[in-house]
């Protein structure tokens, strides 16, 4: 897709990590930046950070879990600028426990963000986005959507479902001669403060945290530790905007983690068993 000055972006998550890396990087691709974010403080800072840099950029608080909070995010798109042209659906949540010791509230929280708002965003945009001469969606998900390691089962559910989202998707799309094209974003460690932000947002919708394990804080901190030393946010930005530039599908952070999808394919073939994953060496960690 070609991507020319003052064309309009609309990316959730915008506050903080891979979603403001995004922002940045349409921002100095010259396209006016539509930010959203649950995170009202996190939202203006970031906007503020926009505009400084000359960027025509507006902010829009948006829990993508409801479909009334997504609907209202591109009518405030709509009034600033009129169109939309790419969509990001990038927020994202995520906490650590046996699937036996999840709560069933856990599970909607997580799904409602990190699946149904993708589900909402493509429903409320595509229509919008196919106004126009050409488009682009492109939605988070990780390589957690790709293979699925253990103590995070309502993540990887949500992003196996977004991989199947965006490739159903794009297909649909291009049987239907669409100018309007599709990625999905699966990254390895990326250092965010996705963790940090998830336990802030599970305290304000319940007041209180979900059950805590001792598997689950033994992964979340060896998360946290991975996290810390992955890539730059900014750096993922730039790979979306060239993945939209240049129409490629997926997007991967670490092209070494996919041994682990072909180790999978490759059990699947031969024995029919479950690979055995490592999640947090140096050089394969999944987020």
């Amino acid at each position: 897709m070609q991507l020319v000055e003052g064309q309009v972006a609309v990316v959730t998550g915008a506050g903080s990590g891979i979603g403001l890396g995004m922002a940045r990087a349409f921002a100095d691709h010259g396209l006016r930046v539509v930010a959203a974010d649950v995170r009202s403080d996190a939202l203006d800072a970031t906007v503020a950070e926009l505009r400084s840099k000359g960027c025509d950029a507006i902010g829009v608080v948006t829990d993508v879990s409801k479909r009334t909070d997504v609907e209202a995010l591109a009518e405030a798109t709509l009034d600033s600028f009129g169109a939309v042209h790419v969509l990001c659906n990038n927020a994202g949540v995520g906490i650590f426990a046996p699937i036996a010791k999840t709560s069933l509230d856990d599970w909607e929280w997580i799904l409602g963000v990190d699946l149904w708002g993708p589900i909402h965003g493509v429903s409320v945009f595509l229509p919008l986005i196919q106004r126009e001469q050409a488009g682009h969606i492109n939605s988070t998900a990780s390589v957690a959507g790709l293979v699925a390691g253990g103590a995070a089962g309502p993540y990887n559910v949500a992003k196996h479902g977004v991989v199947a989202l965006m490739a159903t998707l794009e297909r649909e799309l291009r049987a239907a001669k669409s100018p309007v094209r599709t990625s999905v974003l699966c990254p390895g460690a990326v250092n965010t403060p996705i963790a940090a932000n998830s336990t802030a947002s599970r305290r304000a919708r319940r007041g209180e945290l979900s059950a805590r394990t001792r598997e689950g804080d033994k992964l979340g901190d060896r998360m946290s530790a991975a996290l810390a030393k992955g890539m730059a946010p900014d750096d993922v930005g730039r790979l979306v905007l060239d993945a939209i530039l240049h129409g490629t599908f997926w997007v991967f952070t670490d092209p070494r983690l996919l041994r682990q999808v072909q180790e999978q394919m490759d059990q699947m073939i031969n024995d029919r068993t479950l690979s055995r994953l490592r999640l947090f060496s140096e050089e394969k960690t999944t987020t």
